[in-house]
Order: C-alpha cells, then structure tokens, then sequence
C-alpha cells in the first residue's frame, strides 16, 4: 500500500484541539452564515464519521466520542451527535487525524475515504429521504439508458450532494464529459481566503493536509454515488486516480497544488439501479412523506415560535427584527413586510439614506419561508460596471486578466435565499438589461462562460433615488423599473415618526454600553427635547452618530443631558438663554400612577423587575395596576430619562437615574 507524505500527529492534534476550544465544535449561527462562513460544514459528517467508526473500530470509536465531550459542554455534544447543525471544517479533521494516530485500522491513512463509502452523510437521519428520491428518480428513467443518461445523472447529483455537507464557497468540482467516461476534478474555490481563516486558528500550514483528507472523503463519495445508480456499480463503472493508488510523490503534488482529478469509465452498456418492488417503492415513497411532514412540523414551529417573539418585542420594546419604533408609520411599515414576506416577488424598498433600507430587506427575509437560508447583499454604487457583473453573476477561468480561477457570483451564493441590491438606482443600463433577464428567467451565465446557471432567488432592491426621474433622464430603462416596481415600500424619515427618537436614542445608548462597559443610563428631559426638536435630514444614521458623539466625547455622567446632545450636533440648535443651564427635569407632566412607580424604586437600590414594581404598587391608583400598563408608564419613564433598565435573564431590571432620585425625592 502506497504511503501519504509524513505527517507529524503529535503536532497535528494539538493544534486542532486548541482550534476547536477556541472557537468551539457548533457555530452560532447568529454570528455566522453557513453559506458565507468558508469553514462551516455539516454536522453530518462528524456523525457520519463516528458511525462509520463504530462499524469498523467500535473501541476507537468510543474514545473519539469521550474525547468530543472533553472538548465541547454536553449540551453542545448532544446538539452536534443526535441533531442536525453546522460545525467547523477543522473539527471534522480533527476526526480524522484522530483516527489516524489511535486505531488499530490496517488502511487508517485513508479512512476518510471509508466514510464517503459509508455514507458520506447522506445515511444519516432525516436524510434518508434524498437516497429515496434518487432511487425513485433512476426507477423511472429507463433500465438501458446508456452513458449519456449516467453523465448527466453525475453532473446533476454530485455537487448537489456535496453542497449539502460543505458550504457552496469551500470546494469546486467540475465535471467534464469524454467517451464512455467522466473527468473529475476538485479543487479549493478560493484556497487563499481558506487559508486566511485557518490561519486565525493556527492551522494555515495544515490547508494541504484538509484537502487530502477531504478529497478522500468525496472519492469515497464518488464511489457510493455510482453504487447507488448503477446496477453492480461497484464492478461495472472504474474509478481512475484513487488517491490510495497513488505514488508518494504524487501525494505530495496533491497536497501542495490542493487538485485531486480522477476518471471514471465504464463500457456500455450500462443498466441504472431501479425499485422494482411494488413494496420497496411505496416504502421510498413513504420515508420521503414521512419526511416532508417532519419538515414541515418544524417550519411550522419555528415560525410560530417566531411570530409569538415577534409580537412579545413589539409589545414591550417597540422591536421588529432590527427596526425600532412604535409610531403608526413603522407599524404599518411592520404590517407590509408581514404581507409581502410570505411571497416571493420582487421588493423594492424606497426611502431617503439612512432611514435603514437594509434592516426592511433584512426583516422581509427573517420573515419569509427563506429565513434559513443564505441573505447577500450587494452596494451597486460601490463597484464599477465590470467589477458589478463578475461579483453578480460570477466568472469562469481566464475571463479576463486576473481571472486565475473560476469564481460563483452573488446569486449563486444566494441560491435558494435572498438577493438584496442596495443603490439599485445606480445601475449602469448594460447591467440593467442583464439583470432584467435574470429576473424573468432566473437563469443567467458567468462572465467569460457560456453554461446557462438556474437559481432559485428573492429579489429585493432598495434606492433613495428618483427612479421616475431617472427614467425621464435615460439613466433607468422603464421595463427595468416595472419588473422591479412589483411590490414597492415606503421607508419614512426620520422627521416623520419623530416619536420613535427617544426610543431610538435610548436603543443606541444601551449598544454603546454593551460595547464599552461604561455607565450611560439615560437622557434628561432636555436632551430627549432636544433630540425630538432636530430635523435629522440624514435620518437614523445621523441620530446614531449623534448619541456616539454625545457618548463618547462629551459624556462624563451617566446621564446625557441637553448641553451633551447640542454639542454632538455641532451647534445646531442653541441652548436657551440664561447660561445655558438644562431645564430641571421636575418639569415633566407624570401622573400619579407614574410618580407611586418612582417612589418603589426609591426604596431599591439592587433595580427590580416589572412584578416586584407591580407588587409593591399600592392599590387604587389611577388606571389600574395591569401588566400592560405598568409596561407603558415605565418606558415612558425611560423615555424621559428618569429611569434605566438592564437585562436580568430573560426579563428587565428597572432602577432610577439621578435624575429620577432628585424627582422622587421631591
């Protein structure tokens, strides 16, 4: 058997220990995007692995599962073993190179190729289903359909089933037709950006050692996907170029160039597997039933859960996904996206800049049955006319200077979610055309290609343009602007829901302090006067900046006051006369329902939580001592600076400013 190059495992290991403690063996999808993040894989593959394991080395595969759970809390160990979710590409080496040093194996060098013909991650459970379908889909091609029928089942399966374990951004395969036979070839898409990453983890001088051991996981792939399609694959169809066949030279070459190319033949003619069964097809056809309803308990759930989070924000904070406010713009703003969320035409949101154009395409997508998968935006403004259509549709090697490698563009990686182009506005008329075709026929083909690509894409644009008059100008052809005009929302400014601004500014305030550590608590009533009084022609990202400003340059208490903003805005707006002392805030109209809530958290110096405030309430006080009532009268005080809160689990602690103390004092 031939022998891979040397490789240290002492050295190895360790340093993937350390890799997976740093960052851990189950991503946090919040943080990260499973079709962005170039190291995220499939869990499916660590499972994959340690049942492949248990089949062929049960004692090795018993210390590989001991030694997970020394890494990983045992919640993370569950979600990662008995769940589906997404974990790093160097812990699934870490698998590997484990193997490699402790089993007893006879071809432990090429185990990875094992578990591609064990499975690769497709026998693992709820995925079932796919095997079922592709046998279902053979059973009705027929029997004798010879090497054309088999190429094209290959060059459609393949990198379907290998972008259901690695991310769309990792690996590039590329199939190639011949006589009675398939070139193969793998390689990085971008080995560069990988290594980078790796390189964050100490692992930047292993980026050949993954790839060996990835290209033999996919090799074994390759071969179960000819055993599952061929009748007698295993002896009717050769794989050409296995890596365990290879010289060590060559493994070398391998790891260096990190491009694995096989060939596989066969001599027709060539029978595809088929169900014949009457029972084994109504078996397939129930397991993928079965699991469409499975998957459709979960959608359900998840979006119900959603709805219910979605409506507890809008009733305490005012929050809807990212977007703050509770003026009667934003919650009809609210409502639209709820309608326009569950279908899939084209968006256009409009709105003057800064108003937060991204954050409505951001919560129609979080809304919408795409929530899971991939949301990439682009900014037309910020690329030239070349730049804009390579980073859009993508190009293949050698389109132009520079071009070393073929490369997916945006609506590929966005390929089942959505497509947000921000200052669509700003198109060039050459890229409108195109993207005109792309958006009636969701098809398109690289820069420097010719092979039409179907994706399946949600299409949201967003401009603060004059699109009407830009079409007077020449600047926007009109077949453009009504494909994209179908379902159009109206951002307001900032001018119009002025009554979301102190909420806004106090939501600003609580990142800065999450951010920095420091105690900023509030406003006074002069400061949220202030901010309220300001036209902010640059919307909420000049409010943002402004309380920044305010925060970081002038704010030496924990309170901002109306000297504090007027500085921030740099002298717009004068401070009253008599110089310039701050309005007491003894000045602010409170009822008596709102003066008894200062007087409870005047005795408490720990803050409480909304029931200790409405149990100490005396009773009679005018209206009422509900929930939703208490709720109102205490972001009102918030509002107005009299009153602070922090996150205390999973409810709020209320206490009083100094401004609020002077007031209850009173």
């Amino acid at each position: 058997m031939a022998r891979i190059p040397k490789t240290s495992p002492e050295e190895v290991l360790p340093r993937l220990r350390r890799a997976i403690q740093a960052q851990g063996l189950v991503a946090q999808l919040a943080a990260d995007n499973p079709h962005e993040h170039p190291l995220l894989v499939s869990n499916r593959l660590v499972q994959t692995t340690l049942r492949y394991l248990g089949k062929v080395d049960p004692p090795t595969a018993v210390v590989l599962a001991g030694e997970l759970r020394e890494l990983a809390p045992p919640e993370v160990c569950e979600l990662l073993l008995g769940d589906r979710c997404y974990t790093y590409f160097h812990a699934v080496q870490f698998l590997y190179e484990f193997v490699k040093e402790h089993s007893s194996l006879g071809d432990r060098r090429y185990f990875a190729a094992g578990v591609g013909r064990g499975g690769g991650g497709l026998e693992v459970a709820p995925d079932r289903e796919v095997l079922s379908l592709v046998q279902l889909m053979t059973s009705a091609l027929p029997a004798q359909a010879g090497s054309p029928t088999l190429r094209a089942l290959m060059q459609m399966l393949v990198p379907l089933f290998l972008d259901r374990f690695f991310p769309a951004g990792l690996f590039t395969l590329e199939l190639e037709e011949a006589e009675d036979a398939l070139h193969i070839a793998l390689r990085y898409t971008d080995p560069e950006r990988v290594r980078a990453e790796l390189e964050a983890h100490g692992l930047g001088g292993d980026l050949g050692l993954f790839f060996f051991n990835a290209a033999l996981h996919i090799q074994g792939l390759l071969q179960l996907g000819w055993q599952t399609l061929v009748e007698e694959g295993a002896q009717r169809v050769r794989m050409e170029g296995l890596i365990e066949g290879r010289s060590p030279e060559e493994h070398e070459e391998l790891q260096a160039g990190c491009q694995c190319l096989w060939r596989a033949c066969w001599s027709p003619p060539v029978q595809l597997r088929q169900v014949v069964d009457t029972e084994a097809v109504l078996a397939q056809t129930q397991v993928i039933c079965q699991a469409l309803q499975h998957k459709d308990v979960l959608y359900y759930r998840e979006r119900v859960k959603g709805l219910e989070l979605r409506i507890q924000a809008l009733e305490e904070q005012g929050q809807y996904h990212e977007l703050i406010g509770k003026s009667p713009p934003m919650q009809r703003l609210y409502q639209q996206i709820q309608q326009v969320a569950g279908t899939d035409l084209t968006v256009l949101v409009r709105g003057e800049s800064g108003t937060g154009k991204e954050l409505v395409a951001r919560a129609i997508h979080r809304t919408s049955p795409r929530q899971g998968r991939p949301f990439v935006a682009v900014n037309c403004a910020a690329l030239s006319e070349n730049l804009l259509e390579s980073e859009l549709f993508g190009h293949e090697k050698g389109a132009f200077t520079g071009a070393l490698q073929a490369r997916p563009g945006r609506f590929e990686l966005a390929d089942g979610g959505t497509l947000f182009l921000d200052e669509i506005g700003d198109l060039p008329l050459a890229t409108q055309v195109k993207l005109l075709r792309v958006l009636e026929t969701q098809s398109f083909e690289r820069v420097g290609g010719v092979r039409s690509i179907h994706t399946d894409v949600r299409f949201i644009g967003a401009t603060n343009r004059d699109l009407e008059a830009l079409i007077g100008e020449g600047k926007l052809r009109e077949d453009f602007y009504f494909r994209i005009q179908v379902l159009p929302l109206h951002l307001p400014p900032l001018r119009e829901h002025h009554e979301d601004i102190p909420h806004l500014a106090q939501h600003f305030l609580h990142r800065i302090r999450q951010r920095t550590g420091r105690r900023l608590e509030g406003f006074t009533r002069g400061a949220v006067e202030r901010l309220v009084r300001h036209p902010w022609p640059g919307n909420i990202r000049e409010l943002q900046n402004t309380i920044e400003r305010a925060a970081v340059l002038y704010g030496e208490e924990a309170v901002l006051g109306e000297r504090q903003i007027a500085q921030a805005l740099g002298g717009a707006g004068r401070l009253p006369a008599g110089g310039g002392q701050i309005r007491p805030v003894t000045g602010v109209p409170l009822n008596q329902r709102q003066l008894a809530i200062l007087s409870c958290l005047a005795g408490s110096r720990e803050g409480m939580v909304l029931e200790e405030v409405l149990a100490a309430l005396p009773a009679g006080r005018s209206g009422g001592r509900s929930t939703r009532t208490l709720q109102n009268d205490l972001g009102k005080l918030s509002e107005v600076g009299l009153l602070s809160w922090v996150k205390q689990g999973s409810a709020r602690s209320y206490r009083l400013t100094p401004e609020g103390e002077r007031l209850a004092a009173t």
